[in-house]
């Protein structure tokens, strides 16, 4: 275990594994800071001669910023459990996981060593708490000039306050009774152990704002949660309440004996805080949830696979005995259509089959849908039963739609065809000109008149233009006239749909000079188009109970929804035929382009604004493939790991995985998936013990070093194990388990020692929360015969 990491670990560690690290120490410490210069002068470079005048002195006073009153509730990924969960958690050490790798140990603690994170994971009940009544987790909220004054009955921290921290900024603190206080917080020298520093690959988790580098910041609490004693009723549930407190100023109490100068409580700032409920028996943890996902919504019986796609449960059976019109309606129902209300442009009033982009199964794609140029050519109309399709025709009012409401688009698309236009005039006037060369596709042909004249200066002009003049032979008369165009339209026309002319138009396409300026906002927002990022969720689930709550539903995304979704978008600014036949040329194009953006938007994303993109475009995606999860697993564990393989096993590209609200998430996939599976974050895993009290020994030592051909972490053996509840505080109550971190580590030391059969060396902070980690859940689905 290294004390920090010296890389990002986004490309260095494999999907699904982790590092874990010590600490990640910033270059200086946040606090106020001085610097002073001093300059003497003097008659001669001997430093003994005489000084000139006086010294010249400069002082020059800085802050290092970093959170002191308040942090950023961004900053925080993942809590465990899980805000205002329920389960069992019992024997789950709570803890916080934070986006920023430095901030457990950008302030400095007085009397510790740069090692100790000034923050602390304290878990607490109601009954440990005085006031904040009205507040769910007990807080308070004043100002700091409020909570560092002076109270009689309360003892507050002295913190040296930043320069930029002012009386009035706001900040939340609870209050501990001094009774409590000592049972439940940290010694000094313990802090260290309970936070450290952790790299994992993000390729598999939602983007949420997070440092996409992959580091995070790990702090965990020192008590396991209070829960109700062997033999309580199943739904007696206890409230457990986190709150992550600074604890600098109050170095002084963090000992086994605290003078508490008389004061009957200790107020504590508090940065991030909330609840959760432990079960005597399981109840909403992710087991629990993640097989809750493999049955139907009424949970009476295992889900089939053909119950997991997105669609509807058709009420009459595709069979030979079924009556044909209901083996018709479910047979629409099994493809993922919906009965929707429907009005016709007569007035008329009908329904309409509708289907969104994401299908149980997967169409056919067809050339018609991309050349469409109105919505009513792509209604569907079935005359044996008088039933009408509109899905293509709402995927194109969809895009045209959203294209018309986002103004910088469609400014950017007017702008595109505008560049275009005048370059098809250009091209045009250059092909009929008679002082131009005719060859239109040949590079080194002359584009302006100004270039023809320039090519007559070479060669015979100058020559003629030196010789001495010369009569005419014969009589000289001008030359006729060429004759006019018998229809400029048509010509226009057909000069458009030439091979030469297409050829020069796509070229110009890629052209820094050309139209590659005016093209790239419009790729940009069309790739994000194709991964549905803009659509209204009830265009890709009209129905609620295609996706109930708590299930899982997998789809193919349509490749014909999707070209008349782009096809709605790129219509709007056509006034005539010929726009229309100019955007016919260019929109090959631009849909490749826009399907290679969506192939790398995520990867743009992922980098930041400040990342390195990819040189070369990414390849178009083939067959898109995903799954839209519906559960409280995405607000419980936000950061929730995806993983999708191929029949090989090797991971498929994901195109986009977003939380669409906090309980639903839809994940995109470049490919058909062999096996999805759902895991907890490896950042963001549990710490604890198992029902007995124990937890599994880990390998310490590189398989060279170990003798044993085992991984780095991994189990001993299933009966190597460690008795982690031997190692508590006292407690009066007994109710109170807080670990012992004095006697707990020299312990597991020992038995780490015994166990590899040598000296594995001091166990550092990252080697007990590897010690003391549950190992992440997951769970996987398969496709029969891996497909």
């Amino acid at each position: 275990m290294s004390p920090s990491p010296q890389h990002p670990a986004r490309d260095t560690i494999p999907v699904g594994d982790i590092e874990l690290h010590d600490h990640y120490l910033p270059a200086l410490p946040a606090g106020d800071y001085r610097i002073e210069a001093t300059h003497t002068l003097r008659t001669s470079a001997d430093e003994n001669a005489q000084v000139v005048g006086v010294p010249f002195r400069a002082v020059q006073r800085f802050t290092v910023r970093a959170p002191q009153v308040a942090i950023d509730t961004t900053t925080v990924v993942a809590r465990q459990p899980p805000e205002a969960s329920g389960g069992r958690f019992a024997e789950v050490l709570p803890h916080l996981v934070l986006g920023d790798p430095l901030l457990p140990w950008e302030r400095p603690l007085r009397g510790a060593s740069r090692t100790t994170p000034w923050l602390a994971l304290l878990v607490l009940t109601d009954d440990q708490l005085i006031g904040g009544t009205t507040a769910p987790t007990r807080t308070v909220s004043t100002t700091v000039g409020g909570f560092l004054a002076p109270d009689p009955a309360v003892l507050k921290p002295d913190p040296p306050l930043e320069a930029d921290i002012g009386q009035d900024d706001p900040c939340d603190f609870i209050e501990v009774p001094t009774a409590v206080f000592p049972e439940v917080a940290p010694r000094l020298d313990e802090m260290r152990y309970l936070a450290h520093s952790r790299g994992a690959n993000t390729g598999d988790r939602p983007i949420l704002g997070i440092e996409e580098d992959g580091l995070f910041s790990v702090v965990f609490a020192n008590r396991f949660p209070a829960s109700a004693p062997p033999g309580s009723p199943p739904d007696a549930a206890t409230k457990n309440i986190v709150h992550l407190v600074s604890l600098e100023g109050h170095e002084r109490i963090l000992v086994d004996d605290p003078d508490f100068q008389g004061r009957t409580s200790v107020a504590l700032l508090s940065l991030c805080s909330w609840s959760f409920w432990a079960y005597p028996d399981g109840n909403a943890h992710f087991r629990a949830l993640a097989e809750g996902l493999t049955r139907t919504p009424d949970g009476s019986r295992p889900a089939t696979r053909e119950e997991m796609w997105l669609k509807l449960t058709s009420p009459y059976q595709d069979t030979g005995d079924t009556p044909a019109a209901r083996r018709q309606v479910a047979r629409r129902i099994n493809d993922g259509y919906v009965p929707l209300p429907y009005l016709t442009r007569s007035g008329e009033t009908t329904y309409g089959w509708y289907r969104g982009p994401l299908t149980p199964v997967l169409p056919l794609a067809t050339d018609r849908v991309a050349t469409a140029t109105t919505a009513d050519s792509l209604i569907g109309y079935d005359p044996a039963w008088g039933s009408f399709d509109v899905s293509l025709a709402t995927a194109f009012e969809t895009g045209r739609a959203l294209a018309l409401a986002d103004a910088p688009f469609a400014q950017h698309l007017i702008a595109f065809k505008h560049a275009t236009r005048d370059l098809a005039d250009t091209l045009y006037h250059q092909a009929t000109s008679s002082h131009l060369p005719p060859d239109l596709g040949d590079p080194r042909r002359p584009s302006t008149a100004r270039a023809a004249f320039g090519t007559l200066l070479d060669g015979h002009l100058l020559t003629a233009l030196g010789a001495p003049p010369t009569s005419p032979d014969g009589t000289w008369s001008p030359p006729a006239p060429a004759a006019p165009p018998g229809d400029p339209t048509r010509e226009l026309s057909d000069f458009l749909r030439s091979d030469a002319a297409r050829a020069a138009v796509t070229r110009a396409l890629d052209e820094d000079d050309g139209l590659k300026e005016h093209l790239t906002p419009v790729v940009n927002w069309l790739g994000r188009l194709l991964l549905l990022h803009p659509v209204p969720f009830t265009h890709l689930v009209p129905d609620e109970r295609m996706l109930p709550p708590e299930s899982l539903r997998f789809f193919h995304a349509d490749p014909n929804w999707l070209d008349a979704l782009v096809g709605g978008a790129l219509c709007i600014g056509a006034q005539s035929s010929r726009d229309t036949l100019q955007d016919q040329i260019v929109a090959a194009a631009v849909r490749a382009a826009a399907a290679s953006e969506a192939a790398g938007h995520r990867d743009t994303q992922r980098a930041g604004p400040d990342g390195e993109t990819p040189d070369t475009p990414a390849p178009a995606p083939g067959s898109v493939c995903g799954l839209l999860l519906r559960s409280a697993l995405v607000s419980g564990w936000p950061n929730l790991a995806v993983r999708a393989s191929d029949r090989a096993g090797e991971p498929l590209p994901v195109l986009r995985m977003d939380h669409l609200s906090p309980t639903v998430l839809l994940c995109l996939f470049d490919g058909v998936p062999a096996a999805v599976e759902l895991g907890e974050p490896q950042e963001g895993f549990r710490f604890g013990v198992e029902d007995d009290g124990l937890i599994p020994l880990r390998n310490m030592l590189p398989s060279p070093h170990s003798g044993r051909d085992l991984p780095l972490g991994e189990q001993l053996g299933p009966d190597v194990t460690f008795p982690v509840l031997d190692h508590l505080r006292p407690s009066a109550g007994g109710h109170v388990r807080v670990l012992d971190i004095g006697s707990l580590v020299p312990a597991l030391a020992a038995a780490l020692d015994a166990a590899h059969g040598t000296t594995v060396g001091p166990v550092g902070p990252a080697d007990l929360a590897m010690q003391m980690v549950k190992v992440p859940e997951a769970i996987r689905f398969n496709g029969p015969e891996g497909g």
